[in-house]
């Protein structure tokens, strides 16, 4: 079975992700007694890795799945 994934994600939603992304994952692993409970880094480390992923791909599945797309290209490709 072969899963096609289509980009959804406009430049302006993968550009937020990406700052997101860079946030979390600082915060994280660069200012960790900033943060202190080593669970809530953990999400956060988790939480910026989605969003790298997302930015990288163009793709969420979060928004696969509700059926949300804010990509305005023609021809969406994987």
């Amino acid at each position: 079975m072969i899963i096609v994934l289509k980009k959804n994600l406009s430049p302006i939603d993968r550009g937020i992700r990406g700052l997101i992304a860079l946030v979390a994952l600082s915060a994280a692993l660069f200012f960790p007694e900033a943060i202190g409970d080593p669970l809530l880094q953990g999400i956060l480390i988790a939480f910026g890795l989605l969003n790298a992923i997302s930015l990288t791909f163009g793709n969420c599945l979060v928004y696969q799945v509700a059926g949300i797309s804010t990509f305005k290209g023609d021809s969406p490709k994987a």
